[in-house]
């Protein structure tokens, strides 16, 4: 039989196969899988609009911009978030901030772990930054209990994900960059320097919680330079800065608005930080 007369018979076959009902091996539908986005305000994208009095969530937060990478590889990928604006590690722990059906955003975290067994690739969690808020005011006593409290709360956040995800998810938590750099354009270079220090101390905790639990570090403070005050760039409207004070300017709207949210830039470097952690 000639190769042309072999395709005939196919097609053929094929056409007889469609008109007489008989199945056709179907085609494999690429599985879902999932990532989970937990944590606070910037779990969820909150940004600060200037039209607007307070952040509201969006669909340009950390967890959209590591997705849109991740996909790459997994396809079937979806973005879950469970984040909670205002979070604590407490209130992520005993409730008490959103309402879940599960009473803490932790329990429905872990509900959705053992819901969905294997389908969980990744896991980001973003959860701290309340706590240490009084911390920006150089308030040195209520920023030590907080680095101990967050301590405490994250390794135990950490290991009870674990626990339900069990190791099919890779799992990265983050440092956190530094708001109280802002101060440094409104004139107090000695706080915005001041801060430096205690944000290492919290990201040192955040470090150690991480590691013990088996969790990828997301070097978010890296990725906003916050120790470079040797590279000097221009931003308007505030001349020549440092670019770890450029950074916090141009990512969130701290310097202006005196909010911490990030912008959509901001997101889009955090989401590079998780990416890079989970490529490792």
């Amino acid at each position: 039989m000639t190769r042309s007369r072999a395709w005939s018979s196919l097609a053929l076959a094929l056409t007889l196969a469609v008109i007489s009902g008989f199945p056709l091996p179907a085609r494999a539908e690429t599985p879902t899988t999932y990532l989970l986005a937990l944590g606070d305000s910037l779990s969820v994208g909150t940004q600060l609009f200037p039209d607007a009095e307070v952040g509201r969530p969006t669909d340009e937060g950390h967890g959209e911009f590591l997705l849109a990478s991740l996909r790459a590889k997994e396809p079937g990928l979806k973005l879950v978030k469970l984040g909670c604006g205002g979070e604590t590690t407490t209130t992520m722990i005993d409730g008490g901030k959103c309402a879940y059906p599960e009473g803490s955003q932790l329990k429905a975290a872990l509900a959705f772990l053992r819901d969905h067994p294997g389908q969980v690739k990744y896991v980001t969690l973003s959860i701290g930054a309340n706590d240490a808020a009084c911390a920006l005011d150089l308030d040195l006593a209520c920023g030590a209990q907080a680095v101990a409290r967050v301590g405490t709360n994250a390794s135990k956040i950490e290991a009870k994900l674990r626990e339900a995800g069990g190791d099919a998810p890779v799992y990265a938590s983050m440092t956190l960059f530094n708001p109280g750099l802002a101060a440094w354009v409104h004139g107090d270079k000695v706080t915005a320097l001041a801060s430096v220090p205690l944000l290492d101390i919290y990201n040192l905790m955040q470090r150690t919680a991480a590691f013990a639990n088996g969790f990828r570090i997301a070097e978010v403070a890296d990725a906003f330079g916050s120790h470079d005050f040797t590279t000097k760039v221009s931003l308007e409207p505030y001349g020549k800065l440092p670019l770890a004070v450029a950074r916090i300017c141009a990512w969130s709207t701290q310097c202006d608005r005196n909010d911490a949210h990030l912008t959509a830039d901001g997101y889009r470097q955090m989401g590079g930080a998780f990416f890079r952690a989970m490529s490792k």
